[in-house]
């Protein structure tokens, strides 16, 4: 799955936000002021985008969108997501944060929907496939959805490979030892990222809350700001 690249945010626009008393005390797991302060600049960017045109673009509306989710205003997201959509209806099937969005708001059966369209113009992204799985687990049980698994060949990144092998069932030891491969590398902050996410993602999917509190909790706190870390730190404020 993609990432966004960081708002650019000029000096005198950020003294006025400070002064402004936006800022709150952080609220999700893993935020702090300065991930609350990115949010916050980015959602009023992007909703002064929307507000600024007659009709809304498509792409503004889904600009909009992947701020709140981020943000963790997940119902808003949906709800901007879906106006793009009705302006935009080919564009559907490329919005897998869309699904994401809908999986947080508690919509799994359209959100499964939505990642079995992302895999016809994405079929190598195992990121996809396990966003479906956890899809499916919620809506309707572990079982089926090992059972409708997606198929996501030649995802190279580490550790997606060992993350699609480990869907059907087992342990997490391949998923752990593809991250320690990449230990003393440039790649290990990623992978242990990636890793921490997705681990937690399958437990949580398969009911194992402790796991799944103590990996998201981890990912949540990566020092990492691109789109995936900021959901992660939306994720581990759902999980129970």
């Amino acid at each position: 799955m993609g990432t966004l690249q960081r708002p650019i945010v000029t000096a005198p626009f950020y003294v006025s936000f400070l002064l402004s008393g936006v800022l709150v005390q952080p609220v999700r797991a893993g935020e702090t002021e300065a991930h609350q302060t990115r949010h916050a600049v980015a959602i009023q960017r992007a909703g002064a985008a929307v507000a600024g045109q007659s009709e809304p673009s498509p792409s503004s509306l889904v600009g909009l969108g992947d701020a709140l989710l981020r943000g963790g205003r997940c119902t808003e997201a949906v709800e901007n997501f879906e106006r793009a959509i009705k302006r935009s209806p080919e564009s559907e099937p490329y919005l897998w944060q869309y699904g994401i969005a809908l999986f947080f708001v508690g919509r799994y059966d359209d959100a499964r929907a939505l990642f079995e369209k992302h895999r016809v113009v994405n079929p190598h992204d195992v990121e996809n496939a396990a966003w479906h799985f956890l899809c499916v687990a919620k809506a309707d049980g572990i079982e089926k959805a090992r059972r409708i698994l997606l198929p996501a060949p030649g995802d190279s990144r580490v550790p997606m490979g060992a993350v699609l092998q480990r869907l059907p069932g087992g342990d997490f030891g391949a998923i752990d030892e593809a991250v320690e491969k990449t230990r003393r590398t440039p790649a290990y902050a990623s992978a242990q990222f990636y890793g921490d996410l997705y681990i937690g993602l399958i437990a949580d999917a398969e009911g194992k809350s402790l796991i799944a509190r103590e990996h998201l909790q981890k990912a949540s706190s990566a020092k990492l700001t691109h789109y995936m870390a900021d959901v992660a730190r939306v994720y581990a404020s759902q999980v129970k």
